[in-house]
C-alpha cells in the first residue's frame, strides 16, 4: 500500500511538473535565455537591403539596416533616421506634392563607428535604383531623384515617365532620370520610403567591402549589428549597444536566425523549445503546438491567394483577330464566356476550413484589393458585381456557370475535351492543393472534367507570364509590404505586362487610368475613389479569381512577449519590439 502511495504520489509531482512547464511552453534545454531563436522560411540571400528583397534576409535586414521613415503594423508612420515626418504643414512637402525635404538625424553612427549622413542617404537611393543587380528598383522607379542638401539633409523628387513610350529604355542613372522623368506627386512616397529595401547602407563600407558585402562584412545604424553568417542556414546578431534609439529598449542580447523549409520539421523545435519564433507551420498540426504550450497568433495578414486568366488563351482569354487584345477595352467571346463559365464554378469557402490547407486561418476574399488598404470596395453596392458575393459561397453560382457554358458556340465547345484548359501552379503542396480544389469543383459544377494542374517552378511560371503564353490559368499568391494600394495594383495594371507579375496580361483603359490618377495624386478621397473604379472594372472583367486573403500565423515561446506590436501583416517582426517575459 505505501509503495502504491509513493507511486501515486510520483506520478502527480510529474503530472504538476508537466502542467507547470505547459504553462511556461516548452523546456529550453542547452539554450542561452539571452538568445532569442527566430525561423526562417528558406535560406537568405546576401544582406544587402538595396539589392535583395526577399521576405528571409528582409527580416534580418530591418534589425540592422533602418530606413528614413518606419510604419507600424497598422500603417502609421513614425521617424527613423529622419528627425521628423515631413508634411506639407511642417514645409517639409512642397505644396505641388513632388519634392520631400529628409532633415536626417545627427550623431548617429554606423556599427563600425563612421558617421550616419546624406551622402549615404544618396549612395543608398543610387544602388536601389541604379545598381545592375538591384531586385527593388521597380518599387522605387517614382524617385526622380535624392539630391543632398548639406550634411544631414536631403530633397527626394518624385515623378513619374514624361511619356508611356519611354517604359522601355532602362534608367541607369540620376542623369537618365532627369532626361525622361517630369516631376509629379507620388501618393506612397511614406510607404516607400518605409519599406525596407531602403534601409541606408555605409557608403565607405560598402564600396570597400566589394564582393564580401552582405556575407562576410555587413553594417547599418539599427539596434542589432552583424555577428557572423557561418553557412547558408543560420546567421547570427547581436544587440547594439550604442544604437540611438535606446538598446536598452531592446530585450533579447542576441537573434540567432535558422532556416527551415520544411513545416513539420518547424512545428517540431517549437514543441520541443529549440526556436522561440516561427510562421512557416503547419497549420494542421496548430493545437498539438498549442497543447505544447506554444503560444499561436494570428492577425489579418497581407497576402491574397487568387487565379489567373490568361488573356492571350484561346480558350479563356481576350484575342481579336487571333492576337492578343490591347486594346483597352474588350468585346463578348466565346472564351470570355467560358472564363465566367469556370469563375462561377470556384467556391473558395472549403478552402479555408480544409485542415491540411489553411484550417480557418483565412477570410473570403471578394476582390484583389485587401481588407483595409485604401481602394477595398466597402460592402457590396448596388449594381456592382460586389452585390453578388457572398460570406458563405463566394461567387459561387451553379445557374450561373451552367448558362454560360450551355451558350458556347458548338464550334467553341467541340475544342473543349477532358484536361483541355492547362492550369499552372508552383510546385508547393499548398499551392497544389488549392488548383486540384479548383479542378475538382470546376468539374463537379459543370459536368466536364476541364481542367488539367500542372505543378512547375515558380521561375518559370513567372517567366512564361511575360506573355501569358503556355498556360490558359495560374493559382498563386501576392503580398504587398508597402501597406499601400499601388503596391497591389501591380499584378494588374497593363504597365507590368511583360514583367512577369501581371500574369493575366490583361489591359484596361479604365483600370490604366484609375491605377495612375490613384498613383499621382496625394488627395486621399481622389485616390480611394479611383482605386475603388479599379476593383470594379476588375470583378466585371473576371480575368482573375481573388480566393482568399490569409492571415499571418505565429508560433512564439511564451517567453515572449509584445507579440500584437511587433508583427505585420506581411509575415515580419520588428524583433527590437519584442520583450522577454522570463
Amino acid at each position: 500500500m505505501k509503495r502504491l502511495t509513493a507511486l501515486l504520489f510520483v506520478a502527480l509531482l510529474v503530472a504538476d511538473a508537466a502542467f507547470a512547464q505547459g504553462a511556461k511552453g516548452p523546456a529550453m534545454r542547452n539554450r542561452d535565455p539571452d538568445t532569442l531563436v527566430f525561423v526562417l522560411a528558406a535560406a537568405p540571400q546576401p544582406l544587402d537591403p538595396n539589392i535583395y528583397t526577399t521576405l528571409n534576409e528582409a527580416q534580418i535586414m530591418r534589425e540592422i539596416n533602418e530606413t528614413l521613415v518606419n510604419m507600424t503594423p497598422d500603417y502609421k508612420f513614425y521617424p527613423g533616421l529622419a528627425e521628423v515626418i515631413p508634411t506639407v504643414e511642417n514645409g517639409m512637402v512642397s505644396k505641388d506634392g513632388t519634392t520631400y525635404t529628409i532633415k536626417l538625424r545627427k550623431g548617429v553612427k554606423f556599427h563600425n563607428g563612421n558617421a550616419f549622413n546624406a551622402d549615404d542617404v544618396v549612395f543608398s537611393f543610387n544602388r536601389i535604383l541604379h545598381h545592375p543587380k538591384s531586385s527593388s528598383k521597380s518599387m522605387f522607379s517614382a524617385i526622380l531623384s535624392v539630391v543632398k542638401v548639406d550634411e544631414y539633409t536631403v530633397k527626394i523628387t518624385w515623378g513619374k515617365l514624361k511619356d508611356p513610350s519611354y517604359a522601355t529604355i532602362p534608367l541607369t542613372s540620376w542623369e537618365d532620370r532627369a532626361k525622361y522623368m517630369t516631376p509629379s506627386p507620388y501618393g506612397p512616397a511614406l510607404n516607400i520610403l518605409a519599406h525596407y529595401c531602403s534601409g541606408i547602407e555605409d557608403k565607405d563600407t560598402t564600396e570597400a567591402a566589394g564582393a564580401d558585402y552582405g556575407t562576410k562584412i555587413v553594417t547599418g545604424t539599427g539596434p542589432y549589428k552583424f555577428v557572423s553568417f557561418p553557412n547558408p542556414q543560420e546567421v547570427n546578431v547581436t544587440r547594439n549597444e550604442e544604437w540611438w534609439g535606446d538598446p536598452k529598449t531592446v530585450a533579447f542580447k542576441n537573434i540567432q536566425f535558422r532556416a527551415m523549409s520544411e513545416q513539420p520539421q518547424v512545428n517540431n523545435v517549437l514543441i520541443t523549445g529549440e526556436v522561440d519564433m516561427a510562421f512557416n507551420l503547419s497549420k494542421l498540426d496548430l493545437k498539438a503546438i498549442e497543447r505544447a504550450g506554444v503560444t499561436i497568433t494570428s492577425k489579418p495578414g497581407l497576402t491574397i491567394w487568387y487565379g489567373v486568366f490568361s488573356m492571350a488563351s484561346p480558350l479563356v482569354g481576350q484575342l481579336r483577330n487571333g492576337k492578343l487584345d490591347l486594346s483597352g477595352t474588350y468585346e463578348e467571346l466565346d472564351s470570355t464566356k467560358l472564363r465566367r463559365a469556370i469563375f462561377y464554378s470556384i467556391n473558395p469557402i472549403p478552402f479555408i476550413r480544409q485542415v491540411d490547407l489553411f484550417n480557418g486561418q483565412a477570410i473570403p476574399a471578394n476582390q484583389m484589393m485587401q481588407p483595409g488598404f485604401l481602394g477595398h470596395v466597402l460592402g457590396a453596392p448596388a449594381g456592382t458585381p460586389f452585390a453578388e458575393f457572398s460570406e458563405k459561397s463566394w461567387y459561387f453560382n451553379r445557374d450561373k456557370a451552367k448558362a454560360e457554358f450551355a451558350s458556347l458556340s458548338p464550334e467553341f465547345k467541340a475544342k473543349l475535351g477532358p484536361e483541355s484548359v492547362t492550369l499552372v501552379v508552383g510546385n508547393i503542396t499548398d499551392r497544389v492543393k488549392i488548383a486540384n480544389n479548383v479542378k475538382d469543383q470546376v468539374k463537379t459544377t459543370l459536368g466536364v472534367d476541364l481542367i488539367k494542374v500542372i505543378p512547375m517552378v515558380n521561375a518559370q511560371i513567372i517567366q512564361m507570364s511575360k506573355t501569358g503564353e503556355g498556360y490558359d490559368m495560374v493559382v498563386t499568391g501576392w503580398f504587398t509590404p508597402t501597406g499601400d494600394p499601388d503596391y497591389t495594383c501591380i499584378i494588374y495594371n497593363g504597365d507590368s505586362i511583360g514583367t512577369g507579375m501581371n500574369g493575366a496580361v490583361y489591359n484596361n483603359a479604365i483600370v490604366n487610368a484609375n491605377i495612375a490618377l490613384g498613383r499621382y495624386t496625394q488627395d486621399p478621397k481622389e485616390r480611394k475613389t479611383a482605386y475603388d473604379k479599379v476593383q470594379t472594372q476588375l470583378m466585371t472583367d473576371k480575368p482573375y479569381f481573388p480566393m482568399v486573403y490569409e492571415n499571418v500565423v505565429f508560433g512564439t515561446h511564451p517567453r515572449v512577449g509584445n507579440i500584437d506590436r511587433a508583427i505585420f501583416g506581411t509575415k515580419l517582426v520588428d524583433l527590437h519590439l519584442l520583450t522577454k517575459q522570463f
